[in-house]
């Protein structure tokens, strides 16, 4: 009998957990006093959200605090109101931080989807010192969150001897919802309790199961609302003053500018930037490149950052070759005349303005639009005897164009098929790719079949076309997860004009296994392993390119600290891609490769982790080691420090140096390498509008040849003694970010910035790094202030304070 009882017992308990929860909101005839209060009659009346379940770490239990959340609605707004309970107030994480940036804070988050179709939720999340962060939730394999997305909402917090409390108002035009009179909105909330690093969710979400925004409950009771006018304007005014030591000049630059939102109906929005400014966002990180593929930086720029997701369809769309360096720049060499040199060449071509249009309807149907347009660009050249200059035009004025059309299916599955153009005026040289993305899953949610593919046509009089495709089988939920992939790129499909590839070429078989324990046992909370292998060919000539094995395995204690564990077995390698030459490859022999990694409780006020690793090619007398350590520390509520050391060294590392067309040949050389990074990062809060971010990097890569080789049609080395060339190489990079930041009013923002850069290349090698602080430090720098100013004007607020 008591067996009996058991298995009801689960079976209730199963589905209980497997039903979507519910929670009405009421309407209310005036607008809540957002104060952080719960003071209203209407808390009195009105139904709450209650009964949390834990995610971690003991997914699907009660959650360790209790919690109650009240939703209510007007004609322009929803408004939430919620008591957190906690029983010991003052153990609260309630630390002070710049907004979008949670820190290591308590918090509470909402999740609303307005279509309930699990595709697209908006978050709105506060902490207790009432810092706000607006996430976009996305469908993906895994479900992915967008946190460069923002809105203007009103929110207010507060902290009593029960826990802590809140009140947000989130107005319609934050959101995109259906004209119709009844609605049913996704609704999901996580209150995480930092202490317990417990967080937990309103609606049951099985961690078993991939995603999470198809695992939400229902907000009902939302009757006769209409979609708002959704129109704002945000101009700004900006000022900068660089001075620049290499050459002694220093310019004063002023800009103004308009960015624009306007609601095209309940679920499409266009977006407008005009003479866009950048000038403030972070400076990349800048490294030494010896490898054949272009280094990747993310996109930091707001306006393509934001309500992006529909546009990362297919992978063949890099938001940073909009503005990016001129394409044709190395037609200034090709003309240049005797006594002649390049003066100015830009590194960056200047954009007019940009236009998108993006949302999805009621049926599930998604479009977005993308236009952006840069000017002509030039470089200068100046003749060293008269002094005289001339202009030769790198890049003419250019439109780069994306278009894209997405349909939801059935079990969150989708299909979108994406268009990327880019075109110049008065030039044949013109690049177009067409892709297409799936992802079918079936009622479990535990399987998907997923699949890309597209062609790329390129070039200026005769035209290039080429084509790629991949296709995945998995099982992505429950304990046991496996799967197979298959890719193929052909030796001639190139995105790059609008996208980022690292290589073509390509047919590569992967397959896995992994395991995940998401309940906790023994001394452990939680843990993973994953093993992997791997088939790499290259499709002309049809060969075997490289081969591989991997065991990763991830390790979390009940007290938190965790470490991890990796491996690999390397077969011998064809690498095609080194030489830098079509149909040659260079032969490695076969290797290891391994990995660990530690990190201290995270949910502490210092946290600190460490983590080492290296390979080796026992054959070839070739090794290489990588470790690093950091630290987080936050002094009171205000202040936070994030500090990290790497070191990358490589011995007997062999690569590309140079090669010779006439001759037909490729030269490699022995060398060794080694890289330091030191990033030091400051925040300092002075309340939740306004704070201060400063960021430091020094980064130094050196290079040192030690003999030169010619390879050969099999892949290996001959020794070249008479070679002739200096290819050693000793880089710094120096970078100094600075921002104070003043939110004054919702959307509106004043901000002071200060930049400082130095990059230093030499072709000889300072192996003291005492040394290379003082390159560093004697190295001509670029100081750079500005001053900005954005205001929010909402054309709702407007038109009612006309009223």
């Amino acid at each position: 009998m008591r067996i009996i009882h058991l298995l009801v017992f689960i079976c209730l308990s199963t589905i209980l957990l497997a039903q979507k929860k519910s929670v009405p909101s009421r309407y209310i005839n005036e607008p809540l006093k957002i104060d952080g209060i719960l003071s209203e009659e209407e808390y009195k009346t009105a139904t709450p959200a209650t009964d949390f379940l834990q995610l971690e770490p003991y997914n699907g239990q009660p959650a360790m605090q209790k919690s109650e959340a009240y939703f209510f609605y007007d004609q322009s707004a929803i408004y939430v109101g919620a008591m957190l309970y906690d029983t010991a107030p003052d153990s609260i994480y309630n630390f002070l931080s710049e907004r979008d940036n949670i820190g290591g804070s308590d918090y509470i988050g909402i999740y609303i989807d307005p279509y309930n179709e699990g595709q697209l939720s908006y978050g709105f999340f506060l902490t207790p010192a009432g810092v706000q962060t607006d996430i976009k939730a996305i469908k993906s394999d895994r479900d992915r969150e967008d946190g460069n997305w923002d809105a203007v909402w009103e929110s207010s917090t507060k902290i009593n001897d029960q826990g802590w409390c809140f009140e947000m108002r989130i107005p319609y035009s934050a959101l995109r919802f259906p004209e119709k009179d009844v609605h049913t909105w996704g609704l999901n909330m996580f209150r995480n309790i930092r202490r317990y690093n417990s967080n937990n969710s309103w609606n049951f979400i099985d961690r078993n199961i991939s995603g999470f925004i198809h695992q939400q409950g229902e907000l009902t009771g939302i009757e006769n609302i209409k979609p708002p006018t959704r129109l704002s304007f945000s101009p700004y005014v900006a000022t900068y003053l660089e001075h620049n030591e290499a050459n002694g000049e220093t310019d004063f630059i002023y800009k103004g500018g308009l960015d624009l939102k306007y609601g095209i109906n309940e679920s499409y929005t266009l977006d407008m930037m005009l003479i866009p400014d950048f000038g403030q966002i972070q400076s990349d990180d800048k490294q030494l490149n010896l490898g054949p593929y272009e280094i990747y930086y993310d996109e930091r720029r707001q306006f393509f950052t934001e309500g992006m997701e529909l546009f990362d369809r297919g992978d063949v769309f890099y938001s940073r070759r909009i503005g990016s360096r001129p394409k044709f720049g190395g037609d200034a060499n090709d003309v240049l005349e005797e006594d002649e040199i390049i003066s100015d060449r830009p590194s960056e071509t200047q954009l007019v303005n940009a236009t998108k249009i993006s949302g999805r309807g009621k049926n599930g149907f998604a479009v977005g639009f993308l236009n952006a347009m840069s000017l002509n660009s030039y470089a200068t050249l100046q003749d060293t005897i008269t002094g005289e200059t001339r202009n030769v035009l790198i890049q003419p004025f250019t439109n780069y164009n994306v278009s894209v059309i997405d349909q939801t299916l059935k079990n969150n599955s989708y299909i979108s098929l994406i268009n990327t153009n880019m075109s110049m005026y008065d030039n044949p040289f013109m690049a177009n790719v067409t892709a297409t993305e799936f992802q079918l899953r079936d009622r479990s949610l535990k399987y998907a079949f997923t699949g890309k593919g597209g062609i790329s046509h390129r070039g200026a009089t005769e035209k290039e076309t080429g084509w790629f495709a991949e296709v995945e089988l998995a099982k992505n939920g429950g304990k046991w997860q496996y799967g197979v992939s298959q890719e193929a790129y052909s030796d001639d499909y190139n995105p790059n004009d609008m996208g980022y590839l690292r290589r073509n070429n390509l047919f590569d078989t992967d397959a896995f296994l992994r395991f995940n324990q998401v309940e906790p046992f023994g001394i452990f909370r939680e843990m993973s392993a994953e093993l992997a292998v791997k088939n790499d060919m290259v499709m002309e000539p049809f060969e075997v390119k490289s081969q591989r094995v991997e065991l990763d395995t991830d390790w979390l204690f009940m007290n938190n600290y965790g470490f991890s564990l990796y491996g690999a077995y390397m077969g011998e390698e064809h690498n095609y891609d080194e030489p830098r030459v079509e149909d040659r490859y260079f032969y490695k022999p076969q290797g290891y490769m391994y990995r660990t990694m530690f990190h201290s409780d995270r949910t502490k006020r210092f946290g600190i982790y460490a983590y080492f690793g290296g390979y080796e090619r026992p054959d070839r007398d070739q090794s290489g080691n990588w470790m690093g350590t950091g630290f987080d520390l936050r002094v009171g509520q205000k202040l936070a420090f994030d500090y990290e050391l790497s070191y990358n060294g490589e011995n007997n590392d062999y690569g590309y140096v140079s090669k010779n067309e006439e001759q037909d040949s490729i030269h490699f050389s022995r060398r060794d390498l080694g890289t330091i990074e030191n990033v030091l990062q400051m925040a300092y809060t002075f309340n939740n509008k306004l704070s201060l971010q400063l960021r430091g990097r020094h980064y130094w890569s050196s290079v040192e040849n030690k003999s030169f080789y010619l390879l050969q049609d099999d892949g290996t080395l001959e020794p070249e003694d008479d070679y002739e060339g200096e290819h050693d190489n000793n880089f710094n990079a120096f970078n100094v970010d600075m921002v104070l930041r003043w939110v004054f009013a919702p959307g509106t923002e004043m901000t002071f910035g200060w930049k400082n850069s130095i990059f230093n290349l030499d072709d000889s090698v300072v192996d003291n790094y005492k040394d290379n602080i003082e390159i560093v430090r004697n190295s001509p720098q670029t100081n750079t202030l500005s001053f900005k100013v954005l205001y929010y004007i909402d054309f709702n607020s407007l038109r009612k304070n006309r009223i």
